[in-house]
Order: structure tokens, then sequence, then C-alpha cells
């Protein structure tokens, strides 16, 4: 049985920077209804990542992890987003399986939310998946039918609403105000059809309380980053692509939260002139933050990108020491060689989530057993399945897919490689 693993990393974040008032470079071209403000401290996060460096394991209290069922009825490709409501794990496969299948704590299987469809109660595609205030449904943005799905968490369908904008992210602020986020923008003005916001925070029917962040998407340009838009809690967060400040939405405006100070990083200037080529040039020998982000309790991690570095870096934020500890990379407890990628997702106050396919959960497990505690090791690769007699096709897409999926290529659908 085939079984993504999901590792919970608890942080000390009672450890640890500081916090000041900024002042960014915002968008020249605004209209009206840009409201953009500063609230009375927003965080000024240094990161120095050759200096304050700690290990992981000093970084970090404990890793747990789960182990996610696997059956024929909820087969996993890739898992595009981990929520988390109750006692319930929700994840969602956008590009493979195209499903949204819910787990208990224990990562026992429990049963799909909606289906894969063209039926009114159905979705034709999952974008981006967001709870409602309180989390009492989960809303689908579905840019297949220009339309958001609404169900219940116990997998119910609501209703469906006409998304009042072209967004391929949508995060709720209030049960009728939504913050929307589209890499082309929006034309909102007849006026002025070259101010094409990429985010827009509207009523669900279409009246703008505030838009910002031009977009320069074209065809030389396409660059952007997996979740601009994210919420912890009750607060929505942006991060405006290729740029180090993090802006808090609210039913009043825009608000700087974050601002990040990344020692020896020059900044990157976007303007109608930029492209994908100078923007890579931009990232050559530069440390940058690409949008990845996990707010906590008591703190915040940011993951700052390397070119040629095989790991995501990353500084603690903590708000009761207000001061920021790099990590190094150097670790003792062999759990943690899954946190060398940004994390997914929060779980409760301070823990962040990784998750890990099985083939790389199997291709580190000699590494495993180097570093750690036999007992400890044989008892994660437990359930784990052990090829004894196997055999592989003529070619390594169908061999592949059939490691995946325990299933011949015939039966698959992997059954020739693409050239």
């Amino acid at each position: 049985m085939k079984r993504n693993i999901l590792l919970f990393l608890f942080t000390l974040i009672v450890l640890f920077s500081s916090c000041r008032k900024s002042s960014p470079n915002f968008s020249d071209n605004k209209e009206e209804i840009s409201l953009l403000r500063n609230i009375e401290k927003p965080i000024e996060v240094h990161i120095d990542l050759n200096n304050d460096c700690l290990p992981f394991d000093s970084l970090m209290n404990k890793v747990n992890y789960v182990k996610l069922e696997t059956t024929g009825d909820n087969l996993i490709g890739e898992i595009s987003q981990l929520l988390f409501v109750d006692d319930k794990i929700i994840i969602v496969d956008a590009g493979q399986s195209k499903t949204i299948t819910v787990y208990n704590e224990k990562g026992h299987y429990l049963y799909k939310i909606g289906a894969f469809g063209q039926g009114p109660m159905e979705y034709g595609a999952l974008n981006h998946v967001a709870f409602t205030p309180g989390k009492e449904m989960l809303v689908i943005t579905d840019l297949k039918s220009g339309r958001l799905k609404y169900y219940s968490i116990d997998g119910r369908y609501v209703k469906s609403v006409k998304l009042p904008y072209w967004f391929s992210r949508c995060e709720f602020i209030t049960d009728n105000l939504i913050a929307g986020f589209s890499l082309a923008g929006n034309v909102i003005s007849e006026r002025n059809k070259k101010y094409k916001p990429l985010l827009i925070v509207t009523d669900l029917w279409g009246n703008i309380s505030c838009s910002n962040f031009q977009s320069y998407y074209k065809k030389e340009f396409t660059s952007s980053i997996l979740e601009p838009l994210r919420k912890f809690e009750d607060r929505v967060l942006y991060n405006n692509p290729n740029t180090d400040s993090i802006f808090l939405l609210t039913p009043n405006g825009i608000e700087l939260a974050y601002h990040l100070n990344i020692k020896g990083a020059k900044p990157i200037v976007q303007n109608e002139d930029i492209t994908n080529k100078l923007l890579d040039e931009q990232h050559q020998n530069n440390p940058f933050f690409y949008g990845d982000f996990i707010e906590l309790k008591d703190g915040a991690i940011f993951y700052i990108y390397e070119l040629g570095l095989k790991w995501y870096r990353f500084g603690i934020y903590s708000n009761t020491k207000q001061r920021t500890f790099s990590c190094n990379g150097l670790l003792q407890n062999p759990f943690f060689y899954f946190f060398t990628l940004e994390s997914k997702a929060r779980y409760k106050d301070n823990t962040v989530v990784v998750d890990m396919r099985p083939d790389i959960i199997l291709a580190y497990r000699d590494e495993l057993y180097r570093l750690g505690k036999k007992e400890e090791i044989d008892e994660f690769y437990k359930e784990a399945v052990r090829l004894t007699d196997y055999h592989v096709a003529p070619l390594c897409a169908p061999t592949r897919g059939a490691i995946f999926t325990g299933r011949r290529p015939l039966r698959n659908g992997v059954w020739a490689t693409c050239w």
C-alpha cells in the first residue's frame, strides 16, 4: 500500500527579530481604490545567511509524521495544498488525480469532497481551495467554469457563485469579501485600461474595495510564485511576486505586515521592461525571497532561495525575542532531511508541515540509517512496501507509473514514453 507522508515540524520560536516601520516602493500606477496604508508596527525582518546561523536541531523541537492511507479510491499524484480543520487533514491534488480527499489525524482515509467533471455540482479545475471565515465551508476557485464552488466540510455540494473577476487564487477576508490574484491582472477601469492590478479586494458582486500592484505579464515575462495569497487563521497575507514585502489584507485596505532585509541581497527591479531573462540575471549570485513563508502564532518562517543550492535556506522570526535566526543546514535528527524544501502549511499554533512522496522516502533510507537510531528508522519504515519480486517495462515512464500506482501500465494509462 503506497502512502504519502506528512511530516510535522514543531518550531522553537520561543527563542527567537526586530520590528520597525518600513517604506516599501509601491506601484506608481494607482487608482482611487488603491488603499495602501501603514499599520503601526510592520515587522522588519533582518536575515543574515552567514551569521547568527543555527543547526536544525536548535531551531526545531521535534518531528512527527503521518502516513496517509492509500486505497484504490484515493490515489494521490502530487499534493498541491494542505488544509486542516478540526481533526481532519484535507489534501488537494490539482494536477494529477484532480481530487480533494479527507483523512483523520492518523492518516486514515475518510471521504472525498466534490468530484471532477462538468456537471453543476462538480468542479472543472482546482485552481485554488480556501475556507470561508470560521472554516464552515470549503470553496474551490474553478476557472474552467469561472465560478466559486462551495462545499460543506463533510463533502456536500452547497452552491456556486460566479467569479467577479478572472482570479486564479481567492482567499476570504469576510464571508462576502474576497482577495483575488491574477498573474495577467484585470482591467477594472475603462478610463485606464493599462492599469491591470495583480491584486483585487472585492465583494462577491464585483464591487471593488481596493486594488494594487501593476501586472507586467506579457509573452516575454511570465514569472510568478505558486501561492502569492496565503491565509493563516483569520489573517489573509499577500506577497507581490519577486518582492520582499508581505501585506495584510483587511476590509479597510492593504497594510504592510513584513518587510524582509536579506543581507548581501540586491533588490529585484521590476518595471515595464522586465523579461524572464532579465529576472533570471538578477537572481544570479543573489539570494532572494521567492514568496514561501508560514506565519505562526509566535512568529514566522521565511524561505530564501539561492540558485545552485540544493536546499531552501530559511530564517525564523520570533515575536517574543524580536530576532531572526537562520538555519545553517547542519542536523543531528535525520528526519530534518525532509525539511530542506519549503513547508507546505501550518498546523495549529507553531507547527509547519511538509509532504513527502513515498519514492523520496525510500531513496533517503540509507541516509536515515546512517544518521539515526536503527529502531526509530525501522519504526518509520515498518509499513513500507517491500519489493521482493517485481518486473519492469521496456521503457522508463511505464515502469515509474507502475511503481507509483501499483497497477500495470495498461491499467494506469502510462504505457509509453513521450519524447
